[in-house]
């Protein structure tokens, strides 16, 4: 099953307990297509489903300009290939004339790791992956207990 993202929804093309949970994590459902055909040939933004490491080549297969990003064992994004977190990162700080050696970007899944490495301070939330708290510079507090909110007001950012 997978789940489409254009500029003006999100439809999927059935229901299965990986792309539910996936959705569930961000308080949504997944809304199936009545014509996920005609949906489908929309300007298409994201693919989101349901997809394990070892079959990312196999979901990549024939696929030519996207890459997979995923923040979760269960699931990928596809995305547009150069359209990570981290080239929003470094398109900001370029349109706003900030240098990276001034920004912190916080994260906690694998798919933040290239806008980690796009700020100069990337820092991993204390639910991070394994992964991600390699390359991070810091840690900081789990999301549920506001550790962005205390790491911000300890190092007088707040």
């Amino acid at each position: 099953m997978q789940a489409l993202s254009t500029k003006d929804k999100i439809e999927a093309n059935g229901r299965d307990k990986d792309l539910v949970d996936y959705f569930a994590i961000g308080k949504q459902i997944v809304v199936v297509s009545d014509d996920f055909e005609t949906f489908s040939r929309e300007k298409v933004y994201q693919i989101m489903m349901g997809c394990y490491k070892e079959q990312y080549a196999q979901a990549l297969d024939g696929v030519k300009g996207a890459e997979i990003t995923a923040w979760w064992d269960r699931a990928v994004d596809i995305i547009p290939a150069g359209g990570s977190k981290g080239v929003a990162v470094e398109k900001v700080l370029e349109h706003y004339h900030i240098d990276c050696s001034e920004a912190v970007a916080f994260g906690d899944g694998n798919n933040d790791m290239e806008m980690l490495k796009a700020a100069g301070h990337g820092i991993a939330m204390g639910n991070a992956s394994d992964e991600l708290k390699e390359i991070a510079e810091e840690v900081c507090g789990h999301v549920a207990e506001d550790g962005i909110y205390y790491y911000c007001k300890e190092h007088g950012l707040i």
